[in-house]
């Protein structure tokens, strides 16, 4: 689970819901998204039914995260508290309260355990939206049209045949957290990297450093300090690698791309701009991503 950092991100918390199954939705059902000056994907939802809300969707949160001041007008109720752990290590405790009903789209939620977080209200953010809760249901993310788009058995197997797909590795915290992995090349070496629209770019773990020859010493190796949420400080190196692709489909990928080094729980993190100009799709259920080539004269990156 990574817990988000920046001015902005967040840890998220959310337990399993009754969660809508694919049998529930006769087509396909699209939702258009925004994106924020930092990067992050922003998706409307709606709580309790009635208080629409502009939230996070952050692949890479873990659980739902909702702002103290929102659960309070829906009421929510305190329902203990959740331990996570940052991608950089860092433990994270978050309370936890019910809220009577969440939904995203055709996706709706009732009885849904939620973190609350005083930042949020603090950074004017509704809160932040996980896969905890899409795990029954297949959705794609086209960041060439902006719109998600939540999939019937029918448009989903259309989406596999016109693209790429590989193994979705799943990591599960009991049914409260979940995150989601691919196996991807960084350089000439493979990782099992987590899936992540909360970052932008790409980051990897320091011990990849000797093995692609990354020398810190060199002047087109950038080394930057920054503070963490817990307040340690923590050391980030930035530098170019040969490749970041699919492991599977290598022609999927970016070429030359510069990564930031960091010393994280992960092999490696892969944020939203490798996606850029295609359509991601997850499959939970059968544990399958899908990456759908890029539009024509999209400006996407080449294959």
């Amino acid at each position: 689970m990574r817990f988000p950092a920046l001015g902005l991100l967040a840890f998220v918390a959310a337990t399993p819901l009754p969660a809508q199954s694919r049998a529930g939705i006769a087509d396909p059902a699209s939702v258009p998204f925004t994106t924020s000056a930092e990067g992050m994907l922003i998706v409307p939802a709606t709580l309790g039914a009635t208080i629409p809300l502009q939230v996070i969707l952050d692949t890479g949160a873990g659980l739902d995260i909702l702002a103290p001041s929102l659960i309070r007008k829906v009421n929510g109720r305190a329902a203990g508290a959740f331990t996570g752990i940052r991608m950089t290590g860092d433990r994270v405790d978050v309370p936890l309260f019910i809220v009577p009903e969440l939904a995203l789209g055709p996706i709706v939620r009732t009885h849904v355990v939620v973190g609350g977080w005083d930042t949020l209200d603090s950074l004017h953010i509704d809160g932040i939206i996980s896969v905890n809760g899409l795990r029954h249901q297949p959705f794609t993310i086209d960041f060439a049209d902006k719109m998600l788009t939540f999939e019937t058995e029918q448009s989903l197997a259309q989406r596999r045949a016109s693209g790429h797909s590989t193994p979705l590795q799943l990591s599960d915290e009991r049914g409260k957290a979940l995150d989601l992995f691919a196996a991807f090349l960084i350089g000439n070496q493979t990782g099992e990297c987590e899936l992540d629209t909360g970052s932008q770019g790409a980051t990897v773990s320091t011990r990849y450093m000797a093995p692609l020859g990354v020398d810190t010493s060199s002047y087109d190796v950038a080394r930057r300090l920054r503070r963490t949420i817990t307040g340690a400080t923590e050391i980030r190196y930035v530098a170019g690698v040969s490749q970041v692709s699919l492991a599977t489909s290598p022609e999927v990928g970016l070429a030359q791309p510069r990564v930031t080094f960091s010393d994280i729980i992960y092999d490696c993190v892969i944020g939203t701009a490798f996606w850029s100009g295609r359509a991601l799709t997850l499959d939970i259920p059968n544990r399958q991503l899908t990456v759908s080539p890029p539009r024509a004269g999209g400006g996407a990156p080449s294959h």
